[in-house]
């Protein structure tokens, strides 16, 4: 981190900001790091209905407006669901119930970026099909992050006891309906997404390929939605450096990150 180059912990201007971001608290027990994945989910909807007009759009701005002002509409309406404990990314109750809640959660947020007029103007079914290939990457995700980190004992973990192994089935299925439906962005993110799982059930002994599962794959997943859709990093970055920074002058933490600390 940048920042923390010139602004070392011992210093009185990082004293200063420290109490500063204390302000901030406020906003961080919102919990604006599931923004990512709320983002992800709606955008890809976007992305999946443009490929119906070009299949090969990409690096397209012409939603840039319209689309950002939806992401931080979208975020203050999911964040206020979450605050009401409807729904939950970590430590889930793996039932019928839970699952249903997801699904129908990513479904409105999917049909919300492909388009609510478009959907009831005859692409229901066209969009239904297009959302199955983001669901199975949605939830190897989610039961990533249903590994606590901490709880993983010093000389590893075993595969068929964590949802690694599920999670690699589901970023398969990704891949081959991606290419069934042939739409590139799903199938190539979760192409590049399954190996990461794979490693982790391969060699079980180290905690940080398991802290891989859950970082890497929401950021490989935003960076192929972004090549049709880059204004997508806009407010992905604001939000990204956002959190390094206030996690830095608050508990002198970089977060997120892409490091792993784990051997």
């Amino acid at each position: 981190m940048i920042i923390a180059r010139f602004i070392k912990p011992e210093s009185h201007l990082y004293k200063t900001l420290a109490n500063q971001s204390k302000k901030m608290d406020v906003l961080m027990s919102l919990k604006p790091f599931t923004w990512f994945a709320i983002w992800i989910m709606m955008t890809s909807g976007t992305s999946a209905q443009q490929q119906i007009v070009d299949r090969f759009s990409y690096w397209d701005m012409s939603l840039a407006w319209n689309g950002t002002i939806t992401m931080i509409v979208v975020a203050g309406i999911m964040t206020w669901v979450i605050g009401q404990e409807k729904i939950f990314f970590t430590k889930l109750n793996l039932n019928i119930s839970t699952l249903l809640n997801h699904c129908i959660m990513i479904l409105m947020l999917f049909f919300t970026g492909w388009g609510w007029l478009n959907v009831f103007q005859g692409e229901l079914m066209i969009a239904l099909k297009s959302f199955i290939p983001y669901l199975c990457s949605y939830f190897a995700v989610l039961l990533g992050f249903q590994i606590s980190i901490d709880s993983i004992p010093e000389n590893g973990y075993k595969p068929g006891k964590s949802f690694i192994f599920i999670s690699f089935i589901l970023s398969l299925l990704g891949v081959a309906l991606g290419i069934l439906f042939e739409d590139p962005v799903i199938s190539t993110a979760s192409a590049v997404v399954a190996p990461f799982y794979l490693i982790a059930i391969i060699f079980p002994e180290h905690k940080r390929h398991i802290e891989r599962c859950r970082t890497y794959p929401l950021f490989i997943c935003l960076m192929f939605v972004s090549v049709r859709l880059p204004w997508v990093l806009i407010p992905s970055s604001i939000l990204f450096f956002v959190l390094r920074t206030y996690h830095y002058f608050r508990y002198q933490i970089v977060y997120p990150t892409f490091a792993v600390d784990h051997d």
